[in-house]
């Protein structure tokens, strides 16, 4: 009968998701969750040093590379803006749960962003004054918890310049349209690099960091260069005044540098070609996908679409041209909409291949008015197009009618040094990223960018070395904001860093408005787990290697997969530190619902955070056998570079070295810059891919990830029912009820083997839900369509007039899904109890008899039925009498 119940139950909830109300008490967590004996307390040996490509220890000899160092790896957390300032016993008391979830490293971010007005609110080292005057609250509080992180052996990653934007009233900077965060200007004026080594010698100084074993990395500028800057065709746009005599006079001094005259420069870069012709045509075609309607209607060579409906894409577009790999083309085109002055409506346009992969070669989002505009799109081909071109514009986002004008495509002659430019007379203009340069001249563009991106790197870290220290590793900025061509910038440097996000939020009219957001729903899984495998292609050979940023936010629902898969993956390629993006961004500590980025109050991932941290740190997924180490030469850095890659390697390497991204599902892969080598023959990959250990398996058709050392087994994916997935020691079969989707990771907490271990740990979160506002008996505040789509995703609204509730903030109780499934797990005990764990980590009553049967070599377990207390959370322990 308990089965019958079973079913019934599990075929009603086919229907709807069930959910369970779940409560979770950081300061209280104890017992199997708690993962502090990772951790001791820090001392003059624990000391950070980089060399031989990783991070260490010190050691008791306090000298580095001797036979007493020893290999650390991070686990982290991100804080930003006030939570990086806690008050009164907060401190330790964060620093207590942080340490419970297996962390080691804080990353102290987006301290500089925000700057007070008032000492007390203490929400950033920087009040609102002339930089850098530090808030005295905001370091006293810092300099308290850092006491704190130190005694749970947490240490910290000091970001410098993050957010802060630069005022030339304020800060005796030029004057100028300084844009957000000061990005890019902060590193090309004088004044402004001036100004950020002072806040750096302030920062140190006053939170007594030199030598401090606490500080073990410092990277010097979040998510910014200009190599970057160029490569998104931003720098450009925010050259004026004076920043621009600059950057133009930085530039003719470099070439001066490098050539002796006119003629010598001529000789390099050429002259220059005439433009090729149009490739398009006039013959609009209109793709309208349901439950989209939209009409299109040409007049005297303009073309309209109106979308009477919306809900997915309607794309107006031009086939059948043809382009060439290398080759530089522009885009153009007028549009305009029937708006009222002051409204505009995005339209995303892109230049790609009409079939099947539909590889895109170039596109951006532009925002269309009730005025005409000209926009232009350039590109560097990265594939050949045979006749299967499409030049397309997504205008469902427009309600009402959109023209289109003047539309072209052309092959752009290339720019070589124009009869109007000299060298002697420092008349030689920028290399803009719309015009389309002769080799040569693009080339040293580039190399010029990468060398302004080193001055500044270079003297922010001299100032960073006489201020806290020879030894504390240093980054500069993040790999994907550049591309390989950071490997020259970068050079001098401690470690490469990264960042990459999966479904990250997007804001349909506002940036960062709270209640009008959406997401697509995205499982990493589920699509390829495309952005970790760029990011795995990124890793420069013989430096460590980091991801200091990293999410699938809430409310996505599959997000439970993404620590785990991110720390597996990260120990087999043998990395250095990652550090989850956020656990708060400010302190409301005990809110206790899912909200944004931040992990504090995100039910959803918290449970197997602390497994996660335990397998990377631990070495229970063991590192990659056979390294692939593939050369990267000048050249092919410049073509990046040319090509406006930036941060997208993998696919920069694919197009140029057959490189396959699941090659990181299989070997270790680094990038050695000019090393002399011969590419290796990287032979086609089939999936599914399985890591050279054995340990990592990942199915890209059935979407599952297996984890299968002897310490872990997991797993994480779309699983079918009655059909169990074999991890190891374990096998996962899913309820024929649940919604199809899983996160099962099993780690033991006596360090034995998983078949011989006499306790374990298995987490099986599903999704979480704040509740509905106002809403009696309470309910989940459920997950619906952003309004008039079927692709987006949002919260359902709490307030009239909103397309959606608020982004940062909620209601409980959370609500989690319920994940039903049997679990057998492979053990040497003669018989098991399994506990449901509550909130803080406590056993709860034991499963019934009935939900626990022999199976060959161990026992079957059903989690999540009926009638069971439910948790995320179960303790398993073997032999119980004995």
């Amino acid at each position: 009968m308990r089965f019958l119940t079973w079913l019934v139950l599990a075929t009603a909830a086919l229907a709807q998701p069930s959910y369970y109300r779940l409560a979770i008490d950081q300061d209280a967590l104890s017992g199997a969750p708690d993962f502090s004996f990772l951790n001791h307390t820090l001392g003059p040996a624990d000391q950070i040093v980089s060399h031989d490509g990783h991070f260490y220890r010190v050691g008791a000899d306090l000298q580095p590379s001797t036979g007493d160092d020893e290999r650390v790896r991070f686990f982290g957390m991100n804080l930003a803006f006030g939570a990086n300032f806690p008050d009164g016993g907060d401190s330790v008391r964060i620093a207590k749960r942080l340490r419970r979830l297996g962390v080691n490293l804080v990353r102290l971010h987006h301290m500089d962003s925000s700057p007070d007005t008032s000492a007390s609110n203490a929400g950033s080292l920087l009040m609102l004054a002339p930089y850098p005057t530090l808030n005295g609250v905001a370091v006293s509080r810092l300099r308290v918890f850092l006491d704190a992180l130190k005694a749970e052996g947490i240490y910290c990653d000091l970001n410098l310049h993050v957010g802060y934007t630069f005022s030339p009233l304020r800060d005796g900077v030029p004057v100028g349209d300084i844009p957000s965060q000061s990005k890019p200007l902060h590193m090309i004026s004088p004044r402004m690099i001036e100004l950020q080594q002072q806040y750096a010698r302030a920062v140190v100084d006053a939170l007594k960091l030199r030598d401090d074993p606490v500080l073990a990395m410092i990277e010097i500028n979040n998510e910014s260069s200009l190599l970057q800057s160029w490569q998104w065709g931003e720098l450009d746009t925010v050259l004026a005044g004076e920043y621009l005599q600059q950057h133009r006079s930085n530039w003719v001094n470099w070439l001066r540098g490098k050539y002796e005259s006119d003629e010598s420069l001529r000789a390099s870069w050429g002259g220059g070609d005439n433009d090729g012709p149009d490739l398009l045509s006039n013959a609009w075609k209109l793709e309208v996908h349901s439950p989209s309607q939209a009409t299109l209607s040409m007049s005297d060579a303009e073309a309209t679409v109106r979308v009477t409906r919306g809900g997915a894409s309607v794309i107006a577009k031009l086939l059948n041209f043809s382009v060439s790999r290398s080759n530089t083309y522009l885009a153009e085109v007028e549009m305009s909409a029937e708006l009222p002055a002051g409204q505009s409506c995005n339209v995303y346009w892109d230049v790609k291949q009409d079939v099947s992969p539909w590889n895109t070669e170039s596109g951006k989002t532009v925002a269309v008015s009730g005025d005409w505009k000209k926009f232009t799109l350039s590109f560097t081909a990265s594939f050949t197009m045979d006749a299967i071109g499409r030049f397309g514009l997504s205008v469902e986002n427009c309600s009402q009618p959109v023209h289109i004008r003047n539309w072209r495509l052309h092959a752009a002659g290339p720019r070589g040094l124009d009869s109007g430019e000299s060298l002697e007379s420092g008349t030689v203009s920028l290399v803009t990223a719309a015009e389309a340069a002769t080799a040569a001249r693009a080339n040293d563009y580039l190399l010029f960018l990468a060398s302004a991106d080193r001055a500044y790197l270079n003297a922010m870290l001299s100032t960073v070395r006489d201020s806290a220290g020879e030894r504390v590793p240093v980054a500069g900025t993040q790999m994907g904001y550049g591309g390989l061509l950071n490997f020259d910038s970068h050079d001098g440097l401690s470690f490469q860093d990264n960042h990459y996000y999966v479904d990250h939020y997007n804001f349909p009219a506002v940036a960062w408005d709270a209640r009008d957001w959406r997401i697509r729903d995205a499982s990493s899984l589920g699509t390829g787990m495309a952005a970790i495998l760029n990011v795995a292609a990124a890793r420069q050979a013989g430096l460590p290697y980091t991801v200091s940023e990293y999410n699938q936010p809430w409310p996505n629902t599959y997000s439970a997969e993404t620590d785990v898969t991110l720390s597996a993956v990260a120990a087999f390629q043998d990395w250095d530190a990652v550090m989850h993006f956020a656990y708060s961004h400010g302190r409301n500590w005990d809110a206790n619902v899912p909200n944004g980025f931040n992990i504090n109050g995100d039910w959803t991932k918290f449970p197997n955070i602390g497994q996660s941290a335990w397998l990377f740190r631990s070495g229970a997924i063991r590192a990659g056998t056979d390294a692939i180490e593939i050369p990267v030469t000048m050249e092919q850095r410049l073509q990046a570079g040319r090509e406006k890659r930036n941060g997208a390697v993998a696919g920069f390497l694919q197009s140029t070295i057959g490189y396959d991204p699941a090659l990181a599902l299989v070997h270790p892969v680094r990038l050695a810059k000019d090393s002399g080598s011969d590419t290796p023959v990287l032979i086609a990959l089939s999936a599914p891919y399985a890591s050279d250990t054995g340990e990592l398996n990942y199915d890209p058709q059935q979407r599952v990830f297996v984890l299968q050392s002897p310490y872990v087994a997991g797993v994480l994916g779309f699983l079918t029912p009655s059909k169990a997935v074999t991890a190891g020691a374990i096998d996962v079969e899913i309820a024929a009820g649940a919604r199809g989707y899983a996160a099962v990771l099993v780690t033991p907490l006596d360090g034995k083997p998983i078949a011989d271990s006499g306790r374990l740990l298995v987490s099986n979160p599903g999704y979480a839900l704040r509740s509905q506002p106002g809403v009696t008996p309470a309910r989940p505040q459920a997950l619906v369509n952003y309004p008039q789509t079927t692709d987006w995703w949002t919260i359902e609204p709490d307030l009239p007039l909103k397309p959606n509730g608020d982004l940062n903030g909620g209601v409980g109780p959370v609500w989690m899904e319920r994940v039903e499934l049997a679990l057998t797990v492979r053990t040497t005990a003669a018989s098991i109890a399994v506990y449901p764990l509550d909130g803080s980590g406590a056993r709860m009553s034991p499963l019934a008899g009935e939900d626990i049967s022999p199976a060959s070599g161990g026992f079957r377990v059903r989690l999540q039925s009926a009638g069971q207390q439910f948790s995320p959370w179960y303790e398993i322990v073997g032999d119980p009498d004995r």
